[in-house]
This record gives C-alpha cells, structure tokens and sequence, in this order.
C-alpha cells in the first residue's frame, strides 16, 4: 500500500541559484530523465542575491508537500543560510556545486575565487553564438515557418540578394535570423503578416547587378542555360514583385547593390536599433 503512494506522489524541485540557474536547471534535468518526467515539476530561482529572497523561497517551498531543494550559490554566507534554514525546517536540500569545488580545492591545494558566473559567462556566450546559428541554418529559406516569431530578424527579397550569408554574418553576432525567399510564382507565407514590421528586412539590388550575380552563379554551378533566371525582363519582375511585397508588410528596406556583407550587415543593424 504504502509503496502504491509513493508512485503516485509528485516531487517539485527548487533550483535555486545565484546566477542563470542553467547549471541545476541542466543538471537537475538530466537525474529527472531517469524517473518519470511527469511527475517532477523544476521550478527556476536565478539571480538569488541575498537572504530576503532566500526567505521568500522558503516560505514558498514550506507549502509545497514533496519538495526538494537544489542550489548553485557560490556565496558562502548564501548557501550557509540556505543550510541552515532547510536543516531547522527539515527540508530535504543539494549542494550542486559545493563538493566538487571542495574537491578541486583539496586537490589543488587552492582556495577557490568565489566568483559569481566566473566560468559560465564565457560558456554562455559560446552557447548563445552556436545556437544563433543553428537557427538561423534551420530558418533559412522559408523552412521552419513556425519558429519565424521567435527570429530576432527575418531578411526577405529575390533570390541571390545575400539572405543566406547575411544572417550566417548576423549570427554570428547573436540574432536569431530567419529568411524567406520573394517570388512572383510563391505566395508569402502567412506567417509572415503576423510578425512585427521592425525585425523584417527587406534586401533589394540593382537590376544588371543582380543579372551578373546570376549570371556568375549559373556558370559556378555549372549550369548550361539560365533560362528565365537571367533574364532581365524576368529580373525586373521579380524586383517589383519583391518591392510590392516588401510594402504590404512595412519592411525596412536596404539596398544591397555593390555592398560587401559585413556594411550591409552594419545597416541592418543600425536600422533596427
């Protein structure tokens, strides 16, 4: 009987940490995939800085029935009263980090610095980067229409008006960058009306520029006609396709004729602050 109650009981985790938190949260998501994820509920504390709001977490965990407390707090007077507290109120608490940070100590016969976010600020700049990219390879083109909200930019305009390899550029510099190609031939997505205009980026190029970009892509693919694709009457419809567009949906508009990637990846972002 008392093994059926135990099944059905719910656990929630406090992370309580005095930075980001993505350390427990990381951590504590990697015990709870060895159980059944349904019932462990993680709730996120960052940024604790002092006993005040340690008291508030408390109070709220003393009217949880299941609870247990986690923390990353490199403070020592933090994490002493954060012990303290859980001990005379019985409630069940892990030091994260504090063991193996005395065993480093120990093991190097050296104090630790006792910096909040030492290591991780530039962990999470490394992290921020590589996911802004991965987003940006998986919105590229129109694909993954359902994550357009979540871009910090969406480039549009004709094909070969440097969508992709600017918002690799911007990436780089940590904007989720999405891209959506304009053609007479494809209606624009609807996903695109729903947006706010002030991250959409509208690319157009001169019309014998953008004929000898094609021109220069059609013998790099090796390619024995160009078709339609080269051609100017083609070109220039394409070009008033985009524009007419490009008004519909209030984009900022950016001539990108003669202009190398890092200037015009300049504009955009002076546009957009």
């Amino acid at each position: 009987m008392s093994n059926n109650n135990i099944s059905e009981n719910e656990l929630t985790v406090f992370a309580i940490s005095d930075f980001t938190g993505k350390t427990a949260e990381t951590i504590l998501n990697s015990v709870a995939i060895q159980f059944d994820n349904d019932r462990i509920k993680i709730k996120k504390f960052s940024d604790i800085s002092d006993i005040d709001k340690l008291e508030s977490i408390i109070d709220e965990a003393m009217q949880v029935d299941n609870i247990l407390l986690a923390y990353t707090i490199v403070l020592p007077e933090l994490s002493a009263y954060l012990e303290n507290e859980a001990k005379r109120l019985d409630l069940p608490i892990i030091d994260i980090l504090g063991p193996m940070i005395n065993s480093f100590s120990q093991a190097l016969d050296q104090q630790p610095q006792l910096e909040v976010g030492l290591s991780y600020n530039i962990d999470y700049e490394i992290f921020e980067k590589i996911s802004c990219i991965d987003f940006s390879l998986r919105c590229d083109d129109g694909r993954n229409l359902n994550k357009l909200k979540e871009a910090d930019l969406v480039l549009v305009g004709v094909s070969r008006t440097s969508k992709t390899p600017l918002s690799i550029y911007l990436s780089q510099q940590n904007y989720n960058v999405a891209t959506v190609s304009l053609s007479p031939e494809v209606i624009p997505p609807k996903e695109l009306y729903e947006l706010d205009s002030n991250k959409i980026i509208g690319l157009t190029i001169d019309s014998e520029c953008l004929q000898k970009v094609r021109e220069n892509r059609i013998k790099l693919m090796a390619f024995n006609q160009g078709g339609d694709y080269v051609s100017m009457d083609r070109i220039e419809e394409e070009l008033k396709y985009a524009k007419k567009i490009m008004k519909k949906i209030d984009a900022r508009v950016i001539d990108v004729t003669n202009k190398a990637i890092e200037d015009i990846a300049d504009e955009i972002l002076n546009k957009i602050k």
